[in-house]
C-alpha cells in the first residue's frame, strides 16, 4: 500500500530517458542487430554487388546492375526480409523486459506500464526505418547512376517512383515491427509470433491473393498484407496496376479508404493488445 502514492500522478508518455534506455536494450544484441543490418543494408549492397560482377564479366549477356527491373527485384526482396527483421525487432522489443528478469523491478519502481509499452516504440523503429533507409538509399544510387541507357519503351524509375517505394517500404517495416510488438508482447516470447508472422505474409497471404474466394472476399481483404499489395507502387510490382498502385491481379482492387483502415486497424489494434496485456499482466 505505501507504494500506491508514489505511483499516483505517473506519467503514461515515456520520458526521452526511458526511450533511450529501451533503443539502447535493442541496440546491444549484437545478433540481432547483424540479422537487421543484413537483412536491410547487406541485402541491396551483395544483390547490387554480384549484378555488376555479371554486367562487367559480360555486358552483351547481363544488364545494367541499376537496370529497372533490378529496382523491382530489391524492392520485393527487401520488403519480405525487412519485415522478417522488423517482427522479430519488434518481437524482441515486447518481450525483453520478460526474458532478462527485469519486468518485475520495472514495475515496482512505480513506472506506469503503459509508458514502459511506448517507449519501445520510438527506440525500435529508429532502429529499424534508419538501417532500411540506408539499404533502400544504396538501390536508389545504383538505379539513378549505373541504369545504363534505357529504351524509350522501357519502365523508368523515376524520383517520384523512387520516393513513393521507399515510404511504401517505411510503412511495410512499422507495420511488421508493431504487430510484432503488440503479438510478442501478448504471447510473453518472441519465437513463436515470428513464425506466426512469416508464416501469415510469406505463405498465406499469396495464397490468398492468387486463389481468392468470392464467398469469403471481405474476409481476405482484413489481411494486411493484401491491402499493402493493392498500395504498392507500380514499379515495385513490375507495371502491374490494381487499385491506386500494382500488385494483385487476381484478387479485385480494395477502396482506398479500406485500404487505409485496414492498415490503421492492425497497427493500432495490435498496439492496444499488446499495452493491455503490459498493464494486466503479473509481475
Amino acid at each position: 500500500m505505501s507504494s500506491l502514492p508514489a505511483s499516483r500522478g505517473v506519467s503514461w508518455l515515456p520520458p526521452m530517458s526511458l526511450i533511450g534506455a529501451k533503443f539502447l536494450e535493442l541496440r546491444k544484441r549484437r545478433t540481432l542487430m547483424i540479422v537487421t543490418v543484413v537483412f536491410t543494408v547487406g541485402l541491396p549492397v551483395m544483390f547490387y554487388g554480384v549484378r555488376l560482377l555479371y554486367h562487367l564479366g559480360d555486358p552483351g549477356r547481363y544488364a545494367p546492375a541499376g537496370a529497372p527491373g533490378a529496382f523491382a527485384t530489391i524492392g520485393t526482396l527487401m520488403t519480405e526480409f525487412g519485415f522478417i527483421a522488423a517482427v522479430a525487432l519488434g518481437a524482441t522489443a515486447g518481450t525483453a523486459d520478460l526474458t532478462d528478469g527485469m519486468f518485475r523491478h520495472l514495475v515496482i519502481t512505480g513506472r506506469s506500464r503503459l509508458a514502459l509499452y511506448l517507449a519501445r516504440i520510438p527506440s525500435g523503429l529508429a532502429i529499424i526505418l534508419s538501417v532500411a533507409a540506408v539499404g533502400f538509399a544504396v538501390a536508389c544510387l545504383v538505379t539513378a547512376f549505373l541504369g545504363g541507357p534505357q529504351a524509350a519503351s522501357a519502365v523508368h524509375v523515376s524520383a517520384g517512383d523512387m520516393i513513393r517505394s521507399g515510404l511504401w517500404l517505411e510503412l511495410y517495416l512499422v507495420i511488421g515491427f508493431m504487430v510484432g510488438l503488440g503479438l510478442g508482447s501478448l504471447m510473453g516470447q518472441r519465437t513463436v509470433p515470428v513464425i506466426l508472422l512469416i508464416v501469415l505474409e510469406i505463405i498465406i497471404t499469396p495464397v490468398l491473393a492468387d486463389h481468392p474466394l468470392p464467398f469469403f472476399l471481405n474476409g481476405e481483404r482484413l489481411a494486411v498484407g493484401v491491402a499493402m499489395d493493392q498500395l504498392k507502387p507500380a514499379v515495385l510490382a513490375g507495371g502491374t496496376t490494381v487499385g491506386p498502385g500494382g500488385g494483385l491481379p487476381h484478387l479485385p482492387p480494395m477502396p482506398t479508404w479500406a485500404m487505409i483502415t485496414v492498415i490503421a486497424g492492425w497497427i493500432v489494434g495490435w498496439s492496444v493488445i499488446g499495452a493491455w496485456k503490459m498493464a494486466t499482466r503479473d509481475a
